[in-house]
Order: C-alpha cells, then structure tokens, then sequence
C-alpha cells in the first residue's frame, strides 16, 4: 500500500463496512450512495491488495487482513476526529487555569484591580500571572502559548499578531502641588526652564516622547533618568522636577499624592493601548473569552 496517495475517506469506507457488516448501512451512515460505497470497496481491494470483505448470508465478513487493520484504522479516524473537531467551550465559572498577560507598571496598576474584581465575580478559580518581557521575547513567548495576552503600547508587535484598540491616551506635564516656579499652565519656556523626571520605559513605545524633544531641538534639564514610571509619581511628589506621563497614570497618582497634572506644551502625538494576541489563538475559546471581557472592561 503507497500511503502517500491514499484517499483518507477510503479509511472511513473501510470502517464504516467493518462496524456495519453492511454496505447499505455503511453507505447510510456516511450519508453516501450504496454504488459509492461499493466504489470505494473496489479502490480499498487494490490499495490493501486483498478482498477484504466477503458476502455471505450474515453480511461482509472481514478478512484476516481487515481484522488486523480495522483496530489501527478506528483508532487514527479517531485521534483525527479528536484533533479537527472544535474544542470544548470555555466554561469561566468552572475553570482552573492561568493566564499570562504582558503589561507594564503602568498597566499593572490601571487594570489589575478591575480585571481581578471582575475575576473574582465570575471566574473564582482563573489566575494572572502578569509579566514584563522585551518586544523580542513577548513575541516567541506568545507565539509558543506561554503568554495569552499583551497589553499596552507595543506598535512592534506586528507580523503574526492581531490587534484591538483599548483606549488612547495622551501625555501630560506632571509636578507636585505648591511648585514654586510653574503656575496654573505650562508654557514652552517654562517646560524648557523647568528640572525633569524622564522615564525610559525599554520594549514600549513610549521612547516617541525624548524623539519629539530631540525632533523640536528641546534640550530640557534632565536631573533622573527612570527605567519605569512607577517611581515618577513619588519622585515628582517629593522634588520641583517634571515628568511627561500618560493621562491615565497622572490622574490615578494625583488622588493620593500631592500632584498636579498641565497639559503638555510640545504636541507629543496620542498613543493607543492596544491588547496584542498571537493568530495561532485566535480562535481559542479561553483566549477569545479573555480578551473579550477586558475590551469591555476597559474600552473606552
């Protein structure tokens, strides 16, 4: 038997004869003709070389040759069915397991809180794992399945990677309460005067706001350089200087500290928070699940 030309539906033919012992109830159960099915007997006779199946008044009596394939046959359309067919519905009230999600300090203090409340209401026993990789390492772990979701400003995740839009959201001028030289606004000579916090968030797309100092030939005074901006809100709280933050993160600080959001002089374009997923679980239904329910928790 050359396997590399074998029609695959012979092999259903074969066991639906087997099981049956009958080519009209074979037929009947592929919802085929009975001159198909006999067709397809004729074409499993030269592949296998041997007649197969035998009339007699009980039916088709297998050969010795059908008997020792039927068993390898029923179990490979088996793990066929197995492997094609849909997977189970994702039952979030019933299921244990763990998601991991990519998502800066940021994100890690504007969603949790909501995403876990929300979890604790309708999936008691799911869990987050939430990580912080570079661009190049979220994308293989993603496209492995060791991380579900990313979320945040990632505009390097392309090629292979589906996108929706969360929110979008702008920069602003951050600095405590009381600042002795800023006033009510923030012109472009006072941004340029001013002392700076400036956070250089590696693997996100934040780095587009020192670019658009540079672009403008600004060359403001800068006095820490931070790796997040989860420091920023209690350096600025605590000093005169300045940081240029998202909204979101500005706003959030600025009811427990001392502080106080301008809009921003220099017109730093808006960003978008995207949530980020691999295409190979686009149809996942716990993915699917996951990812819907944070669009609508947090999508403005």
């Amino acid at each position: 038997m050359n396997l590399a030309s074998l029609d695959l539906n012979l092999l259903r033919v074969f066991d639906a004869v087997y099981t049956h012992r009958n080519v009209s109830a074979a037929a009947s159960a592929l919802s085929m003709s009975q001159p198909a099915v006999s067709n397809a007997l004729k074409r499993l006779r030269r592949e296998f070389a041997d007649e197969l199946f035998t009339r007699s008044p009980h039916g088709m009596n297998p050969t010795p040759q059908a008997d020792r394939a039927a068993a390898t046959v029923s179990q490979a359309l088996g793990l066929l069915r197995d492997g094609l067919e849909p997977g189970p519905v994702f039952d979030p009230a019933k299921a244990r397991r763990s998601f991991t999600m990519i998502m800066s300090d940021i994100g890690e203090i504007v969603f949790l809180p909501e995403l876990l409340r929300f979890l604790q209401e309708t999936a008691p026993n799911v869990r987050i794992e939430a990580v912080t990789l570079p661009v190049r390492e979220a994308r293989l772990a993603m496209e492995a399945g060791a991380v579900d979701l990313a979320i945040g400003f990632l505009p390097d995740l392309k090629a292979g990677f589906y996108q929706q839009r969360v929110f979008e959201q702008k920069y602003v001028c951050m600095l405590r309460q009381g600042h002795p030289r800023i006033g009510e606004s923030m012109s472009m000579k006072t941004f340029i005067e001013a002392r700076h916090a400036v956070v250089n968030a590696e693997g996100t797309g934040h780095g587009i706001v020192e670019a658009m100092f540079e672009r403008a030939g600004l060359a403001p005074e800068m006095v820490v350089r931070l790796p997040h901006f989860l420091a920023a809100p209690m350096v600025v709280a605590a000093t005169d200087l300045v940081a240029t933050v998202p909204f979101k993160l500005g706003e959030l600080y600025a009811r427990t500290l001392p502080l106080r959001l301008l809009p921003h002089p220099l017109k730093i374009p808006a960003f978008q928070v995207n949530q980020y997923w691999h295409r190979r679980f686009h149809k996942d239904p716990a993915n699917q699940w996951l990812r819907g329910h944070f669009a609508r928790l947090f999508r403005e």
